[in-house]
């Protein structure tokens, strides 16, 4: 039987709001414990949550407990291309193959809303829903990345089919795994391709032909009680960029991010978000 390579290749580029040219993004979200918790509020207390580190032969300050805080994941993992309202069109160096279309006709089985302030009847007509539990504190880390989503597959020709609203000819049509990370709000809600299918098997994901300049950004960590998010930290020494850069003014003044670069350019409102963290502690 006669097979036809199917290259997907994306990128995603954030640099015109400051971010990554091959934005890439590992998302984890679990449950603090009271272990953590506890250890949160003594680095808190104790002014160590942020410590000098080295990287080669600069010095910055990071945080080995948030940086940990990524290990926290049994609600959610996932790593792959950052975008934004689904936007998957981008090939900036031209590497996919010119046999497919994404088919993004109706519900997509393999996309998934991820909410935290939901409803007990609470659906998504678009593909599955993951209600991630309100009870205690939950923490959801985000660390950037440079990423050139790449994946691969070889798939039988009389596969291809035709549909007119995208072309006349035969085309695999493939469907995107992409979640929403949905925080109910403007803050900084944004969207994860992780993974491709084409007649419900997964293409393969070449990890090495992925990676470019192998760098890997700053974590932020947003924590929520009962659905809501109630403190953000992030180990940035530069301000923000992408999708955190982008969240509404309201919340860079009524929830300040805990952070080295906070810290250095206004302490009081650094003190002031410690403060607030440690009376919901």
């Amino acid at each position: 039987m006669e097979k036809e390579k199917i290259i997907v290749a994306r990128n995603y580029d954030s640099s015109n709001n400051g971010g990554i040219q091959n934005h890439g993004v590992e998302v984890s979200i679990g449950c603090l414990t009271s272990d953590k918790t506890e250890l949160l509020k003594s680095l808190l207390q104790n002014k160590s949550l942020f410590e000098e580190m080295k990287f080669g032969f600069n010095t910055f300050q990071g945080s080995s407990f948030l940086t940990e805080l990524m290990d926290v994941n049994e609600h959610y993992h996932k790593q792959g291309m950052i975008t934004y309202e689904s936007e998957l069109y981008d090939d900036s160096e031209e590497l996919s193959t010119d046999n497919w279309n994404i088919n993004d006709d109706g519900a997509n089985d393999k996309a998934t809303k991820v909410v935290f302030d939901w409803k007990e009847d609470e659906e998504w007509d678009w593909g599955n829903i993951l209600k991630i539990p309100k009870e205690g504190l939950s923490v959801v880390s985000v660390r950037s990345e440079s990423l050139y989503f790449y994946a691969e597959g070889d798939f039988p020709t009389n596969k291809k089919s035709i549909n007119e609203d995208y072309s006349n000819d035969l085309r695999f049509y493939v469907q995107p795994g992409i979640d929403t990370i949905w925080f109910g709000s403007d803050f900084g809600d944004f969207n994860i391709l992780h993974s491709v299918y084409f007649d419900g098997e997964q293409l393969g994901r070449d990890f090495e032909k992925e990676e470019r300049s192998g760098e890997i950004f700053y974590t932020t960590h947003l924590l929520l009680q009962d659905g809501i998010i109630v403190a953000w930290l992030a180990t940035n020494n530069n301000p923000h960029f992408f999708p955190f850069g982008d969240a509404g003014e309201e919340w860079f003044s009524s929830l300040p991010c805990i952070s080295p670069y906070l810290k250095q350019n206004d302490p009081d409102a650094y003190e002031a978000a410690v403060k607030n963290l440690l009376d919901k502690l």
